[in-house]
């Protein structure tokens, strides 16, 4: 039986977000609603969300029962559930109710795709200064780390030292002051799960600057790092012109399915970065 990706504090409103179940969300909800007011009741529930019968909550969260989704969208927007987080709660429900395999991987896909919507915060173009060195979101990204250090020595360490502890102050300073970070009693903690540069914010030569820095990088370290820290995969593909739009939204959707995945990974001790690159020799005759 699937569970909430993480546990909820007590007396919290349960985020959405958090959970890869929807029957755990709403056990989670009432349990909240509950421990405001003693004598909530699963009648009550029903009748905050317009149901007719009281005990239907009560059955769906006992998986007797299964929402549909449109009385999962009633329920979504009677919760009070903004527009992504209805369209996963409806994602959610969509995968527990696929009937085979091939609707069970559309579900999956479209929950990934979901989910990197509700995390997500778009870089705006007044905040490119992230991208103007190729290390600053891996540095955000280390921060997850359970052993990590706000030092530039643990930072430029544990990059292999391809970046130096004056560096590396700099670029958390950076992250803090642009209000990527924020310093919690020590604790250095990320603004916002996911950042997404969209598509069209930024103007073709500042996304081509920052991937080429990455990609020099890349090249002067491919020997230092070690092939068994490195998995390089290289693909020629002959396309009809006409699919390179669907060849380019696979490999989205492919980014997304990583981005979910590795929300729901706990104790990271090791930092990685996956770059994902297609680049059309285009035939100008």
């Amino acid at each position: 039986m699937e569970v909430a990706v993480q546990a909820k504090p007590a007396n919290k409103y349960p985020e959405i977000a958090r959970y890869t179940c929807y029957r755990a969300f709403l056990r989670d909800f009432f349990d909240y609603k509950k421990s405001l007011r003693s004598g909530f009741s699963y009648r009550q529930f029903a009748s905050l969300v317009g149901l007719k019968s009281p005990n239907y909550l009560q059955l769906v969260i006992q998986e007797k029962r299964n929402l549909t989704e449109t009385t999962g969208r009633r329920l979504a927007e009677a919760l009070k559930l903004n527009a992504k987080e209805v369209n996963y709660f409806e994602a959610l429900i969509r995968l527990q109710n696929a009937e085979n395999d091939e609707d069970r991987v559309k579900a999956q896909k479209n929950i990934h795709a979901c989910l990197k919507k509700l995390l997500a915060q778009f870089v705006q173009e007044d905040a490119r200064d992230i991208l103007s060195k190729w290390y600053h979101l891996l540095v955000r990204e280390m921060t997850l780390l359970n052993d990590f250090e706000p030092s530039g020595e643990y930072i430029s360490k544990r990059m292999s030292g391809i970046i130096n502890p004056d560096e590396a102050e700099r670029s958390l300073k950076f992250l803090l002051n642009a209000g990527y970070l924020k310093n919690n009693s020590g604790k250095y903690e990320q603004c916002d799960p996911v950042l997404d540069t969209g598509i069209d914010i930024f103007n073709h030569d500042v996304m081509q600057e920052y991937h080429a820095q990455t990609l020099k990088v890349w090249s002067q370290n491919i020997e230092k790092l070690g092939y068994k820290n490195q998995e390089l995969g290289l693909l020629n593909i002959p396309i009809p012109k006409e699919k390179l739009g669907e060849l380019q939204e696979k490999i989205r959707q492919f980014q997304d399915e990583i981005i979910a995945w590795s929300q729901n990974q706990k104790d990271c001790n090791e930092i990685v970065q996956l770059g994902t690159y297609l680049m059309h020799f285009e035939n100008k005759k």
